[in-house]
């Protein structure tokens, strides 16, 4: 299953595999691209600076890229990424990208009382790339290939609590309880398990997406996070995410985690990239600060009439 929401996912994976074929050139000289403030692989594929507005023709109309990527080096010479934002610290997953973005069309609206007041009701995701020979992951056996949180890519929440769960087809009326193993929700059955116990292993954010053959080489899986979390809240910090059962993730939140334990994989990001990622969240509130302050201030001279 996939939704039109997927779409920039199948847009990076038609990256991968326009870059698959032929012999890849060497990474020791970048090219400068005119009018751009990224480098390049010479002969890479062109079609992400093509895409964004970075082609040497130059284009009138282009699509901003609105995510932050932290890959591989051989990504940027696979896909023909900038290098600008290639790092050899990253480990345990080929590609990475923070954003921030709209969940859905709605808005939340009556701030300070008044009902044109409104702000789009915003989430942090951060989608990660495997490489599927270089990093294996424990995918739950008896799981679709493919899969999404359907309350994120549809208004059926909206109507289907008040007037009850309809029955699955197999008679399950408790549909509606996460208990239930036809829960339409992909955060309550992880796609991964321990492969000797099968015990659900998690990421410690909720996953919204994943495809386990996004493409011939990769796999992906996309993480819901807070958008006042970990990851950019102290620049120059590297981070890990680790995929483990409940209880070790317990465990390591009080710094109890014994030695001997391993987590069943490990993203390593670099510091650079959750420096850059400060910077977005920096942003980001100075924006709610102005939208709350001009809130308040609408609120007094109201209250000065």
């Amino acid at each position: 299953m996939r939704s039109n929401r997927a779409l920039n996912i199948l847009a990076f994976a038609w990256l991968l595999a326009a870059g698959t074929g032929g012999t890849q050139p060497a990474l020791a000289q970048a090219e400068k691209v005119p009018s751009s403030s990224h480098s390049y692989v010479p002969g890479s594929p062109t079609y992400y600076r093509g895409m964004h507005g970075e082609s040497p023709q130059g284009v009138s109309l282009f699509r901003k890229d609105p995510n932050l990527w932290v890959y591989t080096r051989e990504v940027a010479e696979r896909v023909g990424m900038p290098l600008e934002w290639a790092s050899d610290e990253l480990k345990g997953v080929a590609a990475a990208a923070y954003r921030m973005e709209r969940m859905g069309a709605e808005e939340d609206c009556g701030w300070g009382g008044n009902a044109q007041a409104c702000r789009p009701v915003m989430q942090c995701v951060l989608e990660l790339y495997f490489d599927r020979q270089a990093h294996p992951l424990p995918w739950a056996p008896n799981r679709q290939v493919a899969d999404f949180d359907w309350q994120t890519i549809s208004s059926a929440y909206h109507f289907l609590p008040a007037n009850g769960w309809a029955p699955a087809p197999n008679g399950d009326t408790s549909r509606g309880s996460k208990k239930s193993p036809h829960y339409p929700e992909l955060a309550a059955r992880s796609p991964f398990s321990d492969p000797q116990t099968g015990e659900e292993l998690g990421w410690g954010a909720r996953v919204i997406a994943y495809d386990r053959e996004i493409h011939s080489r990769y796999a992906f899986v996309r993480l819901e996070l807070g958008c006042q979390g970990v990851i950019g809240s102290n620049p120059n910090t590297a981070r890990s995410l680790y995929l483990e059962t409940s209880k070790a993730r317990d465990l390591r939140s009080r710094k109890a985690l014994p030695d001997s334990s391993r987590p069943f994989h490990e993203v390593f990001l670099p510091a650079s990239w959750d420096a850059r990622v400060a910077v977005l969240r920096k942003q980001n509130l100075e924006r709610d600060n102005n939208f709350y302050q001009n809130i308040w201030n609408q609120v007094n001279q109201g209250e000065r009439k």
